[in-house]
């Protein structure tokens, strides 16, 4: 019954990330405190920015690795694998497909001198070149400088510094940081007026790569749960031998698999109709494997040291990134 899950996107990068991962949630488990996770995540991070995976899909000519969305998914993947709390997808994948056409600030962020969240829901209005309204749950760098904010087709890049513009911290549930915006009347620099495909772009993008990272993140947590069963005994009898039990991890086998499916038929052909619905699936599978494998473990489930719990949580939260699956159902039934 032992199980290890192959990656999509074997090779060093994935590999790499993978390792990171690993041992970032190694750290984190030892912390307890928000202040201590929230500065040992801005280690981290600056660390992430010293590989230069904030440049892989930033050209060569910009001071980017000029990377493939293959190669940036193989990043994904094994950063997913362990459920890295950054921001990896939405700084290193979203924001320079945003940036597209903008050579000096694709360098400020290929150099790590460039650290923006992004904000593409609404709930942002933008007058005269300033911007009012607010966005929660923004996920964010540890120290973020800059806003790349998508008021219906324009993008404005906002610095957080600036007068009427506030922010307040949190950390998700899944131990990413985030931020909930303010802005009443905050100049910002509008950076393209007619910017509705890029955000598309990007949009799309950032709901692919959530999908890769919460497949891998399922696979962990499937052979975690699978070891789990097979160390753990009853009645002198190991968990893994109740049928019972072997069906409902078979379940969630079937699931992940389902899914892994869509989402390497995404990466071949990236186009809204594939995304759409591997991300439409990741609301459905995600939720289903995550409280199964919560269930399976029983009381330990709801410890907060079992990793276990943390990938679990980094599933769920996974569908509510980039569009959740009503967002995504609505897209297919408008196309259809």
């Amino acid at each position: 019954m032992a199980f290890e899950p192959k990656p999509m996107l074997p090779g060093d990068a994935h590999d790499a990330a993978r390792r990171f991962a690993e041992a970032s949630a190694t750290t984190l488990a030892r912390l307890q405190e928000p202040a201590a996770r929230a500065a040992e995540l801005a280690v981290q991070w600056d660390a992430l920015l010293e590989l230069g995976w904030a440049g892989m899909l930033v050209p060569e000519d910009c001071g980017g690795a000029g990377g493939t969305l293959l190669d940036m998914a193989a990043l994904a993947e094994g950063a997913g694998s362990a459920a890295l709390a950054l921001p990896l997808v939405a700084v290193c994948a979203v924001a320079p497909t945003l940036l597209a056409g903008q050579p000096l600030l694709l360098a400020e962020l290929a150099a790590g001198r460039l650290q923006p969240c992004v904000v593409l829901a609404g709930g942002i209005t933008a007058e005269t070149g300033r911007l009012s309204g607010r966005a929660l749950g923004v996920e964010t760098p540890p120290v973020p400088g800059h806003a790349l904010v998508a008021v219906e087709d324009a993008l404005y890049l906002l610095d957080l510094g600036t007068a009427g513009a506030g922010f307040t911290r949190h950390e998700r549930i899944d131990g990413r940081l985030t931020l909930d915006l303010e802005l009443q009347g905050a100049p910002a620099r509008l950076l393209a007026a007619d910017a509705g495909a890029s955000i598309a772009r990007a949009r799309d993008l950032g709901a692919l790569l959530s999908c890769v990272e919460a497949v891998a993140a399922m696979g962990t947590l499937i052979r975690q749960t699978i070891d789990y069963l097979l160390q753990r005994q009853q009645f002198g009898t190991a968990l893994a031998s109740f049928q019972a039990l072997r069906h409902r991890v078979a379940e969630m086998y079937v699931a992940w698999r389902n899914l892994t499916g869509l989402v390497q038929a995404a990466l071949r052909t990236p186009e809204e109709r594939n995304i759409a619905f591997a991300k439409l699936r990741l609301g459905e599978a995600g939720r289903f494997v995550a409280e199964q494998a919560i269930q399976v473990h029983g009381g330990m489930g709801m410890t907060e040291e079992l990793p276990a719990t943390r990938l679990a949580r980094r599933i769920l939260m996974a569908e509510f990134e980039w569009g959740d699956r009503h967002a995504q159902a609505a897209r297919l039934l408008a196309a259809a």
